[in-house]
């Protein structure tokens, strides 16, 4: 579509796949339940199932009103930051791949299409490895340990390409699965760790829009950090990024030990004094009622 309306091919692609976006989010707006309570493709014996269900999920931990006592707990709550924390460096990684992998492909002698498709099978290393490293942390019921994990690999990628000069053209390609692939196990298990330990609907969306919206700063980053002067090194590039994931590392570490910290507190009956506050502020403690325990 080169030179269509007067656009270049790329432009077009930018504007086929927002058109395409926009008439989906169009769709999509009144089949997306807001309540399960207002769903109307469930019968009637599997709404209140549902329901049922959520009850005993939530159990103390609610947060149905954000007032202002609620907005304090929330805003002032370490763990959300050191959320944005992880998230900023792992995103970092996210971005940083689209930046270096071309030159990688191109030093393996591909170029244009060529280079294109063999990008792709780095994807769908990295999208299977997530989806099972996922399927493991849920059936053991553990989030840090897999995050460790795959910083350790991804870092073991960049160490790769900051010693390329001794490493195989075809070396540095394989640390770009190596980057891919840890960054896709520790991203999604990120975030997911924070919205376990949330307690309250209000408090795990305030959450969710915090880590996602000032944790992507990390694709900022990442687009100033691969000098153009130092291709194909980019010792600024790798060596940000590897710093980046120690950031991501020693958050974890710090979110990890905190929490274990406070679910002994807890255990011994240390913030039991919460159940002396007023019956409505009791009620809607989130995470912060004593009988909340964290997850990690």
């Amino acid at each position: 579509m080169a030179g269509v309306g007067g656009y270049n091919g790329w432009r077009w692609i930018f504007i086929i796949e927002g058109i395409g976006t926009i008439a989906i989010a169009l769709l999509a707006r009144p089949l997306i339940v807001d309540w399960p309570e207002t769903s109307k493709f469930l019968t009637t014996e599997e709404r209140q199932l549902l329901l049922r269900r959520l009850e005993e999920d939530v159990s103390d931990v609610r947060m149905d009103r954000f007032d202002k006592a609620a907005r304090r707990r929330t805003f002032g709550d370490w763990k959300i930051y050191l959320g944005i924390l992880m998230y900023i460096g792992i995103t970092n990684t996210g971005y940083s791949t689209a930046y270096f992998t071309p030159t990688i492909l191109r030093q393996l002698g591909w170029t244009s299409i060529r280079a294109q498709v063999m990008s792709i099978p780095i994807y769908i290393v990295a999208a299977t490895i997530s989806l099972l490293s996922a399927y493991i942390s849920d059936k053991l019921r553990h989030r840090f340990s897999f995050i460790l994990l795959g910083l350790l690999i991804s870092t073991t990628g960049y160490i790769v390409l900051l010693a390329q000069t001794t490493v195989s053209t075809a070396g540095r390609y394989v640390a770009i699965y190596l980057i891919m692939s840890g960054g896709y196990i520790a991203q999604p298990i990120i975030l997911v760790w924070l919205a376990n330990n949330m307690g309250g609907h209000y408090k795990r969306s305030v959450n969710a829009a915090m880590q996602i919206g000032f944790g992507n700063l990390g694709g900022i980053v990442a687009s100033n950090i691969y000098i153009t002067d130092q291709r194909p090194r980019y010792l600024v590039g790798y060596g940000t990024s590897v710093a980046l994931l120690g950031v991501t590392a020693l958050a974890a570490v710090g979110l990890f030990l905190g929490l274990r910290a406070e679910n002994r507190k807890r255990d011994r009956g240390g913030r039991d004094e919460r159940l002396a506050l007023p019956v409505e502020e009791v009620d809607n403690l989130g995470d912060s009622h004593p009988r909340f325990r964290f997850v990690y």
